[in-house]
């Protein structure tokens, strides 16, 4: 009787941990199934936003792992008290835009603008994407299903409800009008070629890794061998697919040798 009883026990327990095993599993899939991406070409007069006046020099050619330093670079903070700074885009976000925007940035003409509409946890996220000059902008209207304007909210000393957090590489753009130049903290403007990101302690949604360090020490050029770690860990990170990653290595060592 004893004998069977502990068979009993350690079925059940079995049986809980397969089953614990496979809940996380499977909820880790859904969370991924349940990212959904809108993309479309637009007008640069399209809606309150007026990139007319900007001369586009779109279709532009940037690879993955630099759109990839764009997508983690975006942070963003609440105007509410006591609100953290956070990323735009989580790790699983970042995995599935960055090579929907590699193909629309090849596709893109010159008097359209890239509008994303994407749905994950939190609610939408959506904006616009355009490059003149060096730099590719970043406008957003949604972030995390929270607009930039306040509707009926508590926070009404406020008129926004969230601001873009520059980084290394980022400012804010400014618009000109009678009364001098006006800040659009929603509004990004990024180097092209932006520098790769810096990891911060309380990135906690599967980017953080990227910016692991594990390559060992050459005398090359510290900005080339910064390029080369950083490639690697996002092919390890599987952000990259192999040829993706073959092909840009192979770029940076001719720029090496």
């Amino acid at each position: 009787m004893d004998l069977i009883r502990r068979y009993l026990k350690v079925m059940m327990l079995l049986l809980f941990f397969v089953s614990f095993i496979f809940g996380v599993a499977e909820s880790a899939e859904s969370g991924k199934k349940n990212i959904e991406i809108s993309l479309s070409y637009k007008l640069k007069l399209h809606g309150n936003f007026n990139a007319k006046r900007f001369k586009l020099n779109h279709p532009i050619k940037i690879s993955q792992p630099e759109i990839i330093n764009h997508l983690v670079s975006l942070r963003y903070q609440g105007t509410f008290w006591g609100n953290k700074e956070e990323q735009v885009f989580s790790g699983p976000q970042i995995k599935k835009l960055a090579p929907v925007l590699a193909k629309a940035f090849a596709g893109v003409g010159p008097d359209k603008i890239i509008h994303i509409e994407l749905k994950g946890k939190g609610g939408i996220t959506s904006g616009d994407i355009f490059s003149f000059r060096s730099y590719l902008n970043w406008r957003f209207d949604f972030i995390r299903g929270e607009s930039f304007f306040q509707r009926n909210d508590t926070r009404m000393w406020n008129v926004f409800a969230w601001k873009l957090i520059p980084q290394k590489g980022q400012l804010y753009f400014r618009t000109a009008s009678e009364k001098g130049k006006r800040t659009q903290k929603n509004w990004i403007v990024s180097k092209l070629s932006l520098p790769a990101p810096e990891r911060k302690s309380d990135d906690d949604d599967g980017t953080s890794d990227i910016f692991e360090t594990g390559m060992s020490n050459h005398e090359i050029n510290p900005e080339l061998e910064k390029k080369l770690k950083h490639l690697k860990y996002l092919h390890e990170n599987d952000l990259i697919d192999e040829e993706e990653y073959k092909a840009q290595q192979k770029k940076l060592f001719d720029e090496l040798f």
